[in-house]
């Protein structure tokens, strides 16, 4: 899911080096939104499993409206039917972005989408079938 929200950034911030996107257990964390701030303000832990210094930097990648829009790439996107991402993340990402696509993996939540076969032959599907989209 992080990954996710760098992945969108960078397509965003560089198109010229990306032929194709798929995101894996995230969607669009908007810029501006209650999200971008809840993860400037989170506490992470002290233990060094999740530091602060990375929690508060997630706010960093959110992206606006206008960013997403401009995204001329394929993109598709991997959730668990059971991630809570896919409402705070995905959804409201399906209302900008329609025209990509969002394959469900079937009883996988965050954490465990990715181990799921589903989740790996979506990858392939997804990066077999993009082509360069020109503006």
């Amino acid at each position: 899911s992080m990954g996710g929200m760098i992945a969108l950034k960078l397509a965003t911030r560089h198109p010229d080096r990306i032929r194709s996107l798929v995101l894996g257990g995230m969607g669009w964390l908007r810029q501006g939104s209650v999200l971008q701030a809840f993860w400037a303000r989170t506490p992470g832990h002290a233990n060094g499993r999740f530091p602060t210094a990375c929690a508060h930097s997630l706010g960093d990648l959110a992206v606006s409206e206008s960013e997403v829009k401009a995204v001329r790439m394929p993109v598709s996107i991997l959730v668990g039917d059971h991630d809570p991402v896919r409402r705070l993340y995905v959804d409201p990402l399906k209302q900008v972005r329609p025209d990509w696509p969002v394959m469900l993996i079937e009883g996988a939540g965050h954490l465990n989408c990715v181990v799921n076969p589903q989740f790996r032959e979506g990858i392939k599907k997804s990066l077999d079938s993009a082509t360069v989209v020109r503006p």
